[in-house]
């Protein structure tokens, strides 16, 4: 027909209006061809509505679908319904009668087309139809609503009647030209995509009537030219104004366009990324005109940094001219062969023409495993298993274009047997390919953070847009120590196995699981080798992986091989449950998860897996029975039950991690929780579940472990005590100190309790009472003091054992300080002590912060009484008389400074007797008490007091980071007094 080529590059020598009209034909040729394979794919009902089409936006009647009002914009430019149209009219409505009276005088339609895959080797019984309904109503215009819903009113139509989804978009030539900038969202693309849209449209786009593209008739070669061309095509009259619509030229795509649609397909390749990977693709071809990348092979690998940075250099003329040959829009490849040809509809498919494209580029770059992979892809978009024998007699052209191209590519009937089979595949074969897809979408993630950074300034979306998809990549594909990997991206429809096996392997210390396909029997008849599916370093983490990946179903046998292992078939059948419970499928989140930074929502906490406490006593079916039921301390042996542990969590982006603690189970487990969590953030604690199986104590672990936690939460959690409280628990013979010290937790072991008491002793920087845990110290006097001293203040408790008393004493931030001495009296065991405190207490009344307006005078005395040791003491206030201040005693106050060793040195004052080291150098002490033995009548030698103090001289010293507090006073007065008290029995 019209094989030579059309010229008409030069209009300055005017143009021949017989080429202008074989152009036409051409192009109306090419749409015609479409159509009817559009048509082909579809139903007869379906059918009959695209062709119908035109004229439910050519006229308003109420019988036909769409009707809103008669004043309704309507009428398609120099639309005229064939009787054929009518009579599918009336199929529909039967009342409709066509009256030309009907269609609106001055039409509102400039046009329609439909673009997408349809008409194309891609469409398919699931495709939808995108229609472009063209209009030349202006913007304030109030009767574009109508028009608006009557376009949803026959969507919705269609849907119902003729099982089709169908969208429309009310286009304007003129406003199409001014794209506005859109924000990203799990439906939007976010970004302007002008020129890409263009693009897609021009070589899409299936007309169905009204006015034809202008651009038909502008040369490839004008394109840059492409306003003064069309202004001299139509100033001469060469073609009519009015006959035209124009959405304008399509010179070039512009590089800020790739960021926000490449954003937009990795969004949808992050669950479905075969579909995405030909337009990745395609916008990395269309980018190498602007960005020369090293290209590197693919690797076997697929985290977020297996690929160098794309790069930018000036290009080599060689380079420069491949790369824009790539990068110009397939639209005008495709006018470029419909001016130098009679169109041939498969050659120009758009789907056709895009892996073509892809195909040239990546030949050149010699990246062949890439290629293979952009193959299956294209195979599986077009989604005819040609290792299958068709339903129809007479093979689709689908079929026949996808024979051919599958015949050039040298695949296998096998291979091709496996495509087909891509529902089916299981998980070895999935982790393959989803490695391959992982690769191909990091490369474009890195190629348009690459652009991002070169584009800055004409960029249409903001940096957050690109930060929310590294986070839904990384959320989808980052590796992480226990992360467990969703490993089926859209690739296969059903992964799960009748049997698995999970075997366990000791290696150089080093726990080992394995899981297999197949039953236990399975690989004991197969008698050889077999590769196993996944390796993890613990039971727990292979069954969540197996469950999450929908690999291990309701209907799968599961048997564990583990010599070592302790699990009963009914343990077995509970932890899978709990998993299956605690994880529904699928988990599904939404995009607005993304714009924030990613928290931990729910927790598990798996107890015990495999091993068995107290399992000696098991094995001989005996369980011991006790009184003490603290799973952390259980009976007269104190035994710790809790020996392992897996925490698995989730977080807002769907991150699904599995920690195994195979030792310190329980201060790994809060080390971990309280890392996660450092009091004073702002955000929501994770719901938390804790499940223990262990024959016999199971339910009793669990429960102690969520009172636990509970109890931990009220603590620190609360805001009902400061962050810095010291939370104190028993873990078999020893005792743990929690504490946070600048939001990170410390968890102290101590074997021995006046061990604890001496850390207790230790300077704070805030007040940090003690909070004492519900199972702890309950035969000790620290649980009463504990839960008499929550409130900043300054605390003394007394318990007398025959002539000898117990003193303990609470400091203003919560320190603990502890003394034996002898017992005579009240006055005489509180009078010393009680007037030094106050004497400290005024000399740093001014660094004291009291909170609840506690007077520092104010110093709350109780006595410790009844049987502490049988969890029957109590605390019992305790008031002194008002003379006490009255009674005769000798005053002994101490001054400190360091000397130039940055050794303490004291000045003693005995009732204003001054005795200085300076004098008496290590006698010191000895002079005082020679001085004191004298002052006394009868020169008795019972034990004197320090009654003062001043540390002014050495603070930085004692206390560089926490400041002077009353435990550096009591503790150097009793070291003094011990000195003093000695230096009296010598005499």
């Amino acid at each position: 027909m019209y094989s030579r080529p059309i010229d008409i590059h030069n209009i300055d020598d005017g143009v021949d209006r017989k080429q202008l009209s074989q152009l036409k034909q051409r192009f109306l040729d090419l749409n015609a061809q479409r159509h009817e394979r559009t048509c082909a794919a579809l139903t007869d009902r379906q059918q009959q509505f695209v062709q119908v089409l035109p004229l439910l936006f050519h006229v308003n009647h109420p019988m036909l679908p769409g009707y809103i009002s008669h004043s309704t914009p309507a009428g398609v430019y120099q639309y005229a319904p064939s009787n054929d149209d009518l009579r599918i009219a009336k199929i529909i409505a039967r009342s409709f009668q066509y009256n030309r009276d009907l269609a609106e005088k001055k039409c509102a339609i400039d046009a329609l087309f439909i673009m997408g895959s349809v008409g194309t080797i891609a469409q398919s019984d699931s495709s939808d139809l995108d229609l472009w309904v063209c209009h030349s109503l202006n913007e304030d215009n109030p009767l574009l609503q109508e028009l608006e819903r009557k376009c949803t009113l026959i969507s919705q139509w269609a849907a119902v009647q003729v099982r089709l989804e169908v969208h429309f978009f009310l286009m304007r030539c003129d406003e199409f030209t001014h794209s506005r900038t859109q924000h990203l969202s799990s439906e939007a693309s976010g970004s302007a995509q002008h020129f890409l849209l263009l693009d897609e449209f021009y070589r899409t786009a299936l007309w169905l009537a009204g006015k034809i593209p202008l651009w038909w008739f502008v040369p490839a070669s004008q394109e840059k030219n492409y306003t003064a061309y069309r202004d001299t095509l139509l100033g001469k009259r060469f073609l009519k104004e009015e006959d035209l619509v124009d959405f304008g030229s399509l010179p070039h795509i512009p590089p800020n366009e790739f960021i926000g649609a490449g954003i937009w397909q990795l969004y949808k390749a992050i669950e479905s990324p075969y579909k995405s990977v030909l337009k990745l693709l395609l916008l990395e071809v269309y980018a190498s005109a602007h960005i020369i990348d090293d290209m590197p092979a693919m690797s076997g690998a697929d985290g977020l940094d297996d690929f160098s940075e794309p790069h930018f250099h000036t290009p080599t003329a060689e380079e420069e001219s491949a790369a824009n040959i790539a990068a110009e829009p397939l639209a005008l490849s495709l006018k470029r062969a419909i001016y130098n040809d009679t169109p041939d509809a498969d050659a120009l498919d758009p789907y056709v023409m895009v892996y073509r494209r892809i195909e040239q580029y990546l030949l050149e770059h010699g990246q062949l495993q890439r290629l293979e992979l952009v193959r299956r892809c294209f195979y599986f978009k077009v989604n005819k298993a040609l290792s299958r024998t068709s339903r129809h007699t007479q093979k689709s052209w689908q079929r026949k274009l996808l024979e051919g191209l599958v015949k050039e590519w040298n695949w296998s009937s096998h291979q091709l047997h496996m495509l087909d089979n891509r529902a089916y595949w299981k998980a070895p074969h999935v982790i393959s390919e989803r490695t391959l897809l992982v690769n191909e979408l990091n490369q474009s993630y890195r190629l348009l953070s690459e652009l991002s950074k070169h584009q800055y300034q004409d960029i249409a979306i903001s940096s957050d847009e690109l930060a929310i998809l590294g986070r839904k990549l990384h959320a989808a594909f980052e590796r992480k120590a226990g992360k467990i990997e969703w490993i089926n991206p859209g690739i296969s429809r059903d992964l799960s196995e009748d049997a698995l096996c999970f075997v366990h392997k000791q290696q150089e210390q080093q726990e080992n699981w394995q899981v297999i396909r197949g039953s236990q029997n399975d690989l004991a008849l197969r008698n050889i080798n077999v590769e196993p599916i996944k390796h993890a370093r613990s039971l727990v983490e292979l069954l969540l992986w197996c469950h999450a990946n929908e690999i291990l179903a309701s209907h799968t046998k599961v048997d564990i091989i583990a010599p070592t292992f302790s699990i009963s078939a009914n343990q077995k059948q509970l932890l899978i449950q709990t998993l299956q419970q605690w994880l529904p499928l699928p988990m599904l989140r939404d995009h607005q998860q993304f714009m924030r930074p990613a928290a931990v929502e729910r927790m598990l906490i798996l107890v015990n897996t495999g091993v068995e406490p107290q399992a000696d006593l098991h094995k001989k079916g005996m369980q011991m029975l006790s009184n003490q039921k603290d799973a952390l301390g259980y009976s007269g042996l104190r035994e710790n039950l809790m020996i392992n542990a897996d925490i698995i969590q989730v977080n807002s982006w769907g991150e699904l991690v599995c920690r195994h603690y195979p030792s310190d189970a329980l201060i790994n487990c809060l080390q971990h929780y309280c890392r996660l969590f450092p009091p004073g953030k702002h955000f929501s604690l994770p719901e938390l579940s804790i499940r223990c199986f262990s024959t016999g104590q199971g339910n009793n672990i669990a429960q102690r472990l969520t009172d636990l936690w509970r109890d931990l939460i009220s603590c620190f959690y609360s805001g009902t005590r400061p962050r810095s409280s010291r939370y104190i628990l028993e873990m078999g013979d020893e005792y743990l100190l929690l504490q946070f010290f600048q939001q990170q937790p410390q968890i102290q072991r101590f074997k021995s309790y006046d061990k604890l008491l001496n850390k207790l002793a230790q300077a704070q920087s805030d007040f940090s009472p003690m909070v004492i845990d519900r199972y702890a110290l309950r035969d000790k006097p620290l649980r009463i003091i504990g839960d008499i001293a929550k409130q900043c203040g300054i605390y003394l408790f007394y318990q007398l054992d025959q002539q000898q008393a117990q003193i303990t004493i609470i400091d203003e931030k919560g320190s603990l300080f502890t003394t034996t001495t002898e017992y005579h009296n009240q006055q005489t065991l509180l009078r010393p002590m009680v007037n030094f405190i106050r004497a400290a207490l005024q000399r740093q009344s001014h660094n004291i912060d009291f909170n609840n307006g506690t007077n520092p005078q104010d110093i709350q005395i109780y006595e410790l009484t009844g049987n502490i040791k049988q969890h029957q003491g109590i605390a019992e206030r305790r008031e002194l008389h008002n003379n006490l201040n009255q009674l005769h005693y000798i005053n002994i106050k101490a001054i400190a400074e360091m000397d130039s060793t940055q050794a303490l040195r004291f000045t003693i004052f005995c009732n204003e007797q001054e005795f200085s080291s300076l004098v008496y150098g290590d006698d010191l002490f000895k002079a005082v008490a020679s001085y004191i033995v004298r002052r006394r009548k009868q020169g008795e030698r019972y034990p004197c007091y320090i009654t003062d103090l001043d540390l002014s001289l050495c603070q930085d010293t004692l206390a560089q980071q926490t400041g002077l507090q009353l435990g550096h006073y009591l503790q150097l007065k009793a070291e003094l007094e011990q000195k003093l008290n000695s230096a009296l029995a010598l005499l």
